[in-house]
């Protein structure tokens, strides 16, 4: 556990009012071996709540990889409050319970490598951006607070262990709850300041560059109120931002997946979560656009 001996070498980041968003990526410096780090956050789908059993038959050869653990690919997690401060096998089971996992294991398919890659997970099932992240004012809320200043705290404890970590992009799979909130289009400047104030903070580890990479959130059934909106918002910040990607997921438009909820599949009656095949496809397609 790195807490307590890391706590104090590195200022945290407050929650509060707007503040700056200027960054300047670093150049790589030659003769130096970085490790590449990759972030993941977001609310439930982002936590996973999709069962790996269903992929036991369908998918035997990953089913077998990911319940022993993937040592190519070390993740460390603060997940619905299930926290995880080592760097351990990326495996099934890291989910919102032991049941269920999320788009790491996709992630992990396509951005393992021959040296090992690292992976930071902080998720939070039901949160929402506008209220708990940041707001389209850029105010600071607190589960911007807690993840960010987690994240700084593993970048330091892989340090500590003598690693050079570099910071290649974040996966972001959220906005649900925020179609609750009147003013759905504020998403947008909501957003524009989460991914600003990220790229700041986890200055001191990005060098050339750091994708961003979001999706659409479900549109089919009943749960969300306007979801086009929220996804019309990730649209317009993807199509104006250069290293800004946003997976369409609605299987209509061009170059476009399709995923499933539960419900839809027989994976039980959820109506918010995707089934085991969508989660995996989502968290692979992830893996690409993190790798651009």
């Amino acid at each position: 556990m790195h807490y307590k001996r890391v706590l104090f070498l590195f200022p945290l980041i407050l929650s509060g009012c707007a503040r700056s968003t200027f960054y300047s990526p670093k150049k790589l410096e030659p003769n130096v071996t970085y490790d590449d780090v990759y972030l993941i956050m977001g609310q439930s789908n982002a936590s996973g709540v999709s069962p790996q059993s269903f992929l036991e038959t369908s998918e035997p050869t990953l089913y077998q990889k990911y319940t022993q653990g993937n040592s190519k690919v070390l993740i460390s997690y603060d997940c619905d409050e299930r926290v995880e401060t080592n760097f351990v096998p990326t495996k099934f089971g890291l989910g919102n319970t032991e049941e269920y996992f999320g788009p790491e294991i996709g992630i992990a398919e396509k951005i393992e490598q021959e040296r090992t890659t690292y992976i930071i997970k902080a998720t939070y099932s039901g949160s929402c951006l506008r209220t708990q992240y940041v707001d389209h004012q850029g105010n600071t809320y607190e589960f911007y607070k807690q993840f960010s200043n987690f994240i700084v705290r593993q970048l330091y404890a892989l340090e500590e262990q003598g690693k050079n970590p570099r910071l290649r992009g974040m996966f972001w799979m959220q906005g649900e709850s925020d179609t609750f909130l009147q003013h759905k289009d504020r998403y947008e400047r909501a957003e524009r300041f989460f991914a600003d104030y990220i790229r700041y903070d986890l200055n001191k580890w990005i060098y050339d560059y750091f994708n961003f990479v979001d999706a659409y959130i479900f549109t089919r059934g009943i749960c969300w109120v306007e979801p086009e909106i929220i996804n019309e918002c990730k649209q317009n910040l993807a199509d104006t931002n250069d290293h800004w990607y946003c997976i369409k997921t609605n299987g209509e438009d061009e170059n476009a997946i399709k995923l499933y909820l539960k419900c839809e599949t027989g994976e039980g009656d959820d109506l918010a979560h995707y089934d085991s095949k969508s989660e995996l496809l989502l968290g692979l397609t992830a893996g690409e656009y993190l790798l651009k």
